[in-house]
């Protein structure tokens, strides 16, 4: 889905996604140190059907992919995305490592947050593998907890990660 209005933060302006953006995406989300815990192929295990997924991200009706860009420059420095689960919104974000330590990653959680009350989501829930433990820690700031093991592999691969599913009650 689309948002109807951009998204402010104090740094960041969130929009919704474009086709434009798949270029950006695919060099975050399949860098081997940006990605390095995403369930996203490493360039080199790149597809044809990883690539197609690109095309229906702007219409996807399930659920919203966002672009975090720089409020001054106007580049853009990470993703998110909400998917609405009865009540509940599943997000993911990723902030490219060019910005990491810089509190982008806060901001951003604190704009899922806010978005997803203003949807009217009753609690909000991520993946994490248990590896990454900046986004570990970021998530625990913000009062998730731990509430379920699980694991994933990354796309066209055999490389795994134990993970912990968070969750954090917005009512």
């Amino acid at each position: 889905m689309k948002i109807e209005q951009n998204i402010e933060t104090s740094r960041m302006i969130l929009r919704s996604y474009q086709k434009d953006d798949r270029a950006f995406c695919i060099s975050l989300w399949c860098d081997p140190e940006n990605g390095k815990y995403m369930s996203d192929p490493t360039v080199d295990c790149l597809n044809e059907n990883y690539i197609k997924y690109f095309d229906k991200m702007e219409y996807e009706q399930d659920g919203y992919y966002l672009i975090a860009t720089d409020k001054v420059t106007g580049k853009a420095i990470g993703t998110c995305c909400l998917f609405q689960e009865e009540g509940n919104y599943d997000i993911g974000y990723c902030i490219s490592k060019h910005h990491w330590k810089k509190g982008l990653g806060s901001e951003l959680i604190q704009a899922l947050i806010e978005f997803a009350r203003e949807l009217g989501g009753q609690s909000l829930t991520a993946e994490v593998a248990d590896k990454n433990v900046a986004s570990v820690k970021l998530l625990k700031k913000f009062g998730f907890e731990a509430y379920k093991v699980a694991s994933f592999k990354k796309w066209n691969s055999d490389v795994s990660f134990d993970s912990q599913f968070y969750k954090m009650d917005l009512v």
